[in-house]
């Protein structure tokens, strides 16, 4: 083989990104959606390049936002690429999820404590008795962050699934009521994962976007625009600022890190 396993990966970032990668910067937001990563852009001005991922620099606040697409095999590949920058420090997933878990509403914001691995990327990268779980010392940043806005951070486990339409399984919903799961999605285990293995510190905020087992609760068309318009602003704002206390105490969390591996 003519190129080397970093020289390749790095490579492949490069393509799928159009962007150099000495210009991504050290705090990296990864998303699901392009309406996210155009309004960041405009927010603050950064440099927009677009592959098979769209990205932003934005290198004023030190953050680069990436739309990777959906579905674990896409959350993989990033974060396997990701961890060959040499300059990256965290990674905080900006993502969207069914809610299970009755006492929640669209528009609530959860810091999942840990994901339940239903997908079936994250095999080639960890055991399966291993757990999904964030990097604690980001993960207080992106609690944290929810709770400057004045809201109440729903923390708990949420199951990544690889498949679509599971809403009309019966015995699959009757799984999530009886084990307690609070949202469902579709990246989470496998960014957990694949980042546990590569050592690359990860947090994420959920955006409850529908309450899939509620009457008329599955999100239609007319849901799917007034999520963005609602809740994006919002949503990127958390973010920005776990992005920003991370930078300014980045010393004390990197003491933290130490621990974790």
């Amino acid at each position: 083989m003519g190129l080397k396993e970093h020289e390749y990966i790095r490579q492949t970032l490069e393509r799928y990104t159009n962007s150099r990668l000495e210009d991504l910067c050290e705090h990296v937001l990864i998303t699901n959606f392009k309406q996210y990563v155009n309004r960041f852009r405009d927010k603050f001005q950064g440099d927009y390049f677009e592959g098979n991922f769209r990205i932003v620099n934005a290198r004023d606040i030190n953050c680069t936002i990436i739309d990777f697409g959906i579905g674990s095999p896409q959350a993989a590949l990033l974060i396997n690429c990701l961890a060959y920058l040499d300059n990256l420090k965290s990674v905080v997933m900006l993502g969207m999820c069914g809610g299970i878990e009755d006492t929640l509403e669209v528009g609530d914001f959860i810091v999942p404590s840990a994901a339940i691995r239903g997908e079936g990327t994250s095999r080639h990268y960890l055991p399966p008795e291993f757990p999904a779980i964030p990097t604690s010392s980001v993960n207080l940043y992106c609690v944290g962050a929810v709770r400057k806005f004045d809201l109440i951070p729903k923390c708990g486990i949420v199951y990544t699934t690889d498949r679509r339409l599971w809403e009309f399984d019966e015995e699959f919903v009757k799984y999530l009521r009886r084990q307690r799961i609070l949202a469902i999605e579709m990246e989470l285990a496998t960014l957990f994962s694949v980042a546990y293995k590569y050592e690359v510190p990860i947090g994420s905020v959920l955006l409850v976007s529908d309450m899939p087992l509620q009457k008329r609760g599955i999100k239609d068309k007319k849901l799917h625009g007034e999520i963005f318009s609602r809740h994006m602003e919002i949503h990127l704002d958390i973010a920005v600022d776990i992005v920003y206390n991370l930078n300014l105490k980045w010393g004390d969390v990197e003491r933290e890190l130490t621990s974790e591996w």
